[in-house]
């Protein structure tokens, strides 16, 4: 039964931030999408409309899991995780895609992502099994890890979505981290992926390994550390080319494209240029609600989703990407606190999976925004144009608010 007096002891920072941000959401793709309908003669609040009725529905999502006892997701996550790769391996059967890579499930009017939703679900199923073996120390149960993560990863990875297959494997990172995995698994599974961004630049790569020979060999590795740490860096080292090979034509453009923009300023350099433009061009105040040029004339290709930052660079200046930047500070911070104050460790690695993912899509989409990061398709939470995103991260508040309202026993 649902017990209201429970709100009280809910974390108001986090409904103030989630709120903030969810209300410049809503400017920012009427903003983003006003000059483009006006042109054609169409309604200009028709993907606000759109974004409200996806509220409304992530809203009642976020309300059964915030009064949900979410002890309860523990028992539920084998199936959770089953029904996630059900969804993930249907989903690879011809079905409606945008841009040739995030694909969805039509329901009538309706479409869901299911990509968007496996995010939420691996971090139960890894604060599950987690929270059950305490600590991961041997490779056994490392390996376990991998196949948990890397499956529904491998599976989105094919659709064609390597963005959201990246966050998979960074929540893993950040989730051991929090569950006090030991160091040489940490080692094990972050130092390959320095090899994968060293690899490219072999003589770079070459002196990297060099350096791990050196570290092990100063820590008087064990013998199965030399095998696993050092075999593995080289393998994948080897593997680059194939995975190299295995990427879309698309993807290995935008890649390229970053580490050179100018290279293809009107191909697969074009986004991340204009976005870099409109951002500069917004100054300390920024030009004005709906007289951002670059955003009025659609310079920018998906700007009411991936590059919604730029919109608001542009038409709010710093002063408004530091509001944003400050909002999600608050809540990433909260989310942290959260997680110290939980009763037991599940409660605690949820709260942990859920920060990690809500920062890692922070970083990624700015990033990418002012050229950091290459272009990857992550939305940029609470404010990007996305139903899925936004019941996905509504039901994350959720979650959280039911570990906050449960740190302590009600006192009536």
């Amino acid at each position: 039964m649902i017990n209201f007096r429970m709100l009280k002891l809910s974390d108001w920072y986090i409904w103030t931030a989630v709120g903030g941000l969810i209300i410049i959401g809503f400017v920012s793709i009427f903003s983003a999408t006003y000059g483009m309908q006006i042109r054609l003669g169409g309604d200009s609040f028709i993907y606000v409309k759109r974004q409200f009725i996806s509220f409304l529905v992530a809203l009642a999502g976020l309300s059964v899991f915030a009064y949900l006892d979410y002890k309860h997701l523990k028992k539920a996550a084998p199936y959770l995780y089953g029904l996630t790769l059900l969804f993930l391996a249907v989903i690879l059967f011809p079905s409606s895609s945008a841009q040739g890579a995030q694909r969805w499930f039509q329901l009538g009017p309706f479409s869901f992502q299911p990509s968007e939703i496996s995010k939420f679900t691996i971090i139960i199923s890894l604060a599950s099994f987690l929270a059950y073996r305490k600590k991961v120390n041997n490779v056994l149960e490392a390996a376990y890890l991998l196949f948990l993560v890397g499956a529904p990863a491998f599976l989105i990875f094919r659709q064609p979505d390597l963005g959201t297959a990246l966050v998979f494997l960074v929540i893993l990172a950040g989730m051991l981290a929090a569950g006090e995995a030991s160091p040489r698994l940490l080692i094990l599974l972050i130092t390959p992926f320095i090899s994968i961004m060293l690899r490219p630049l072999i003589i770079l790569w070459l002196i990297y390994i060099l350096v791990l020979v050196i570290a092990l060999f100063l820590t008087r590795a064990a013998f199965w550390d030399w095998v696993l740490i050092l075999g593995l860096n080289i393998a994948v080292g080897i593997a680059v080319p194939f995975i190299w090979g295995m990427l879309k034509a698309y993807q290995r453009m935008r890649i390229l494209a970053f580490l050179n923009p100018a290279a293809d300023p009107y191909g697969a350099g074009y986004h991340s240029l204009q976005s870099k433009i409109a951002i500069g061009s917004g100054g300390l105040l920024g030009k004005g609600f709906l007289r951002g040029t670059q955003t009025q004339l659609q310079f920018i290709p998906e700007q009411h989703s991936d590059f919604i930052f730029s919109v608001i660079g542009e038409e709010f200046g710093l002063m408004g990407a530091m509001l944003v930047l400050s909002l999600f500070a608050i809540l990433v911070w909260r989310m942290v606190v959260i997680a110290s104050q939980a009763r037991d460790w599940f409660g605690n690695l949820l709260a942990n999976g859920i920060a990690v993912m809500t920062t890692f899509h922070v970083l990624a989409n700015i990033g990418m925004a002012v050229g950091l990061l290459p272009v990857v398709g992550i939305p940029l939470p609470f404010i990007s144009f996305g139903g899925t995103s936004l019941l996905m991260n509504l039901m994350a508040v959720g979650v959280l608010q039911s570990i906050a309202m449960r740190r302590q026993k009600i006192i009536f």
